[in-house]
């Protein structure tokens, strides 16, 4: 259980890791203090639905399989693992209709981690199926498609 643990927590480290982190050098090997302006509609899609099996999407459908009210353990940190990175996918600044539509994915991630932290009760899944579908659209409509 602790290995699965320091695992879930490493693969959000990256997660977040990767979300967040931009290459501030030139050519030149100076540093700039360019920040980044926000990633597009296409990058955001990108954060959610590639990695085949291993993707955030695949993971956020997955995880809604789950009985809400009688997580287990690995259940639990598996979601947790999700909210972090939804939460990673939010920090990329992308359009606002976006990050809406990601925020109602995350919304049952974040009551899971509650609930593992004790400030929650419950896990509500409703919304989220149809904020997948609206996210699908968008990134539809933007041009993605899955590498």
């Amino acid at each position: 259980m602790k290995k699965q643990m320091m695992a879930l927590a490493a693969v959000g480290a990256i997660a977040l890791l990767s979300a967040c982190g931009t290459d501030t050098t030139t050519d030149s090997g100076s540093s700039t203090d360019e920040t980044p302006a926000g990633a597009t509609n296409l990058q955001v899609c990108a954060k959610y639905f590639d990695g085949g099996e291993q993707s955030v999407a695949q993971r956020v459908t997955d995880e809604l399989e789950f009985d809400m009210a009688a997580l287990t353990d690995d259940q639990s940190n598996a979601m947790r693992s999700t909210n972090i990175q939804l939460e990673a996918i939010l920090r990329l600044a992308g359009p606002e209709d976006t990050n809406l539509v990601i925020s109602k994915i995350k919304t049952p991630f974040q009551m899971a981690d509650d609930i593992a932290d004790e400030t929650g009760t419950e896990i509500d899944t409703t919304g989220v199926t149809e904020a997948v579908a609206e996210l699908q659209t968008i990134c539809d409509n933007a041009g993605y498609t899955a590498s």
